[in-house]
């Protein structure tokens, strides 16, 4: 475990502006590994940050999953400017008529499509970092429509940010990240270069960014203020290969921390799908008379209710084992956040489901933490989102909606969510 600080993100607006001031206060070099990056107004920001960071003479490298990367024209654009680089992981060779080149290719190499870089990290000059569960886009920042997604970041800084940098490189450099401009549907012409880039740099005017419904206080001049708390930490991370020529890192971690625990258990996971290593785990937590809570969505917050489908399967046996289960409810919030808390003083805060997909599939980034007063915020946090749910109203669910979770037990799907 590493020395450092850390400081709690849990306000989305605050997030976004955490985000933006890291990058504005960047020295040498900054990193970033996300799953999604948005073309929408947050997205457009914080590329604007990233221009300007970029002409001050920062290094930038961008590293993005190419499942939710291909149709954003923007990324394409800012990759031709000096001292920004972007890569894409895992990218589709077939650029052009997505979707159905997209349904095309994973028919042909679906084994491969399937594996995903579903890592979320900023991390800026090897010192400070935002790691957490949010992707870059406005459901995560609390900006445009519904649901918005309720979700968790930590703020760090010290020498725990190095191993954090040891990760990112690795990924950078691996055989499955590409350079985004070997990767053009068609070339693009120096006037559309030039329109988009002096359009992206002025998304860092109060005044235009008003247009775009994006609030002034991003752009204060006064630092953000954050509740910074000494700990310890480790930052796991799967291997860029995890699922196809690797075996995974952090499901093996978190099955060792597990087997250690002797207090309580608390687990957020917005897609909660029980494989049987998972089920025995909390079986043998329980036989050791560990109290487990576990907080995930309802059909009605969920985005994905294939997944709630799945989990709705194994609901009965985890009442059966006395888990205190409470579902997000209502239709304008989604659960986003990936939270474990162990005992009184440890978390595990990052990008990782208790799925299989993030058991076996997808490559994923946690913070191992060591920190009592910031488990304190974390408990304080669950326990009003617990206590929200408890106290919702269930809202009710569309036709599709209840014919999709039903799809969950008539096609053979689990492994795949």
């Amino acid at each position: 475990m590493i020395p450092g600080e850390f400081a709690l993100i849990d306000q989305p607006e605050l997030a976004l502006k955490v985000r933006c001031q890291l990058i504005r206060n960047a020295r040498s070099r900054i990193q970033a590994q996300y799953y999604s990056w948005e073309e929408d107004s947050s997205g457009k920001l914080l590329l604007s940050e990233l221009l300007h960071a970029a002409r001050r003479g920062v290094r930038v490298q961008l590293l993005i999953d190419d499942l939710y990367a291909g149709d954003n024209r923007f990324l394409e654009i800012v990759a031709r400017q000096p001292g920004i680089e972007v890569r894409l992981f895992n990218p589709f060779w077939l650029r052009g008529w997505r979707p159905l080149t997209l349904l095309l290719e994973g028919l042909l190499s679906f084994r491969r499509i399937n594996h995903r870089m579903h890592n979320k990290l900023l991390l800026v000059d090897g010192s400070q970092a935002v790691i957490g569960g949010r992707n870059i886009g406005d459901r995560y920042f609390g900006l445009g429509g519904t649901p918005r997604f309720v979700d968790l970041d930590l703020a760090c800084r010290g020498p725990v940010c190095q191993q954090a940098e040891q990760g990112f490189d690795q990924f950078w450099r691996s055989r499955w990240s590409h350079p985004i401009r070997r990767l053009l549907r068609r070339p693009l012409q120096r006037a559309e270069v030039t329109v988009v880039n002096d359009f992206l740099l002025t998304m860092t005017d109060p005044h235009v960014a008003a247009v775009y419904d994006l609030p002034a206080s991003l752009f204060e001049a006064e630092p953000v203020s954050l509740t910074w708390h000494q700990g310890r930490a480790e930052v796991w991370f799967d291997r860029p290969g995890k699922g196809l020529v690797s075996r995974p890192t952090t499901a093996p971690l978190l099955w060792r921390k597990l087997a250690d625990n002797a207090g309580s258990l608390k687990l957020v996971s917005p897609y909660l799908i029980l494989t049987r290593g998972l089920r025995r785990r909390l079986r043998q937590q329980r036989q050791a008379g560990v109290n487990i809570e576990i907080l995930t969505n309802s059909l009605a917050s969920t985005d994905v209710p294939l997944v709630y489908g799945a989990y709705r399967r194994h609901r009965p046996w985890m009442i059966r084992q006395g888990i205190a289960l409470s579902e997000l409810e209502g239709d304008t919030l989604s659960l986003h956040a990936k939270l474990i808390l162990i005992g009184d003083g440890e978390a595990l805060l990052g990008s990782f489901n208790l799925d299989p997909r993030s058991l076996m599939l997808n490559t994923e980034l946690m913070l191992h933490l060591e920190c009592p007063a910031l488990c304190a915020e974390l408990q304080q946090w669950l326990t009003h989102w617990q206590q929200l749910s408890a106290h919702s109203v269930a809202a009710p669910h569309s036709t599709l909606r209840r014919l999709l979770a039903k799809m969950s037990d008539w096609l053979p799907l689990q492994r795949w969510l």
